[in-house]
């Protein structure tokens, strides 16, 4: 229900940033979760090219060794930046289940008579390092919004930042979706139950 109830906001939040911007709205000085959003959906962005590449070689989708390594370094950028490891691996738990979510819907897009995969990078080297610098910004975005992950503001600007990268980036149904799965643990506090 938790996380309908995030979808429909989401939806309203897209259709919002559709409407002109308010005249003489002063901008906000509070911490934002914009940047972390755009930093997430950056990051989700790339399992494109990673379910390339491993539906050319027929890899695995779980890898969970990689996953392990990812979740240590950033436990480890947590500390550095004095936030809860525990919380940040739950982020990242999701970052990773949303990458596969992204990776498994297109290899079943692929599967589908008349669907190719698009060419695959024979290296995936260039990409690891592009998803290392996307982790770095996800913790520098979560320290940067440290006090609003906990505030009853985080679940609506978080509705709203993540429908303006989605849109931003120009992502389908199934990276929507998978968007708002890795956005799901950022905020701590509960969107209410029904």
């Amino acid at each position: 229900m938790r996380m309908r109830v995030f979808l429909v906001g989401l939806i309203a939040a897209a259709t919002m940033l559709m409407a002109p911007p308010l005249s003489g709205a002063a901008p906000s000085t509070q911490p934002t979760v914009t940047g972390l959003t755009e930093a997430i959906a950056g990051r989700l962005a790339l399992a494109d090219t990673v379910a390339a590449t491993k539906w050319a070689s027929g890899a695995a989708i779980d890898d969970p060794a990689r996953e392990q390594v990812v979740l240590d370094t950033v436990s480890q950028l947590a500390l550095d930046r004095d936030l809860d490891p525990t919380y940040v691996r739950a982020v990242f738990r999701d970052q990773i289940e949303a990458s596969k979510t992204v990776q498994r819907g297109l290899f079943a897009r692929w599967r589908l008579p008349g669907q190719t995969a698009p060419p695959a990078t024979p290296d995936l080297g260039p990409v690891r390092t592009a998803i290392n610098e996307y982790n770095v910004a996800v913790v520098d975005g979560l320290a940067a919004a440290r006090g609003l992950v906990v505030s009853p503001r985080c679940p609506p600007e978080l509705v709203a930042a993540t429908g303006s990268s989605a849109a931003g980036y120009g992502f389908d149904p199934l990276h929507i979706g998978a968007l708002v799965q890795a956005v799901s643990s950022v905020c701590t506090v509960s969107m209410g139950s029904s």
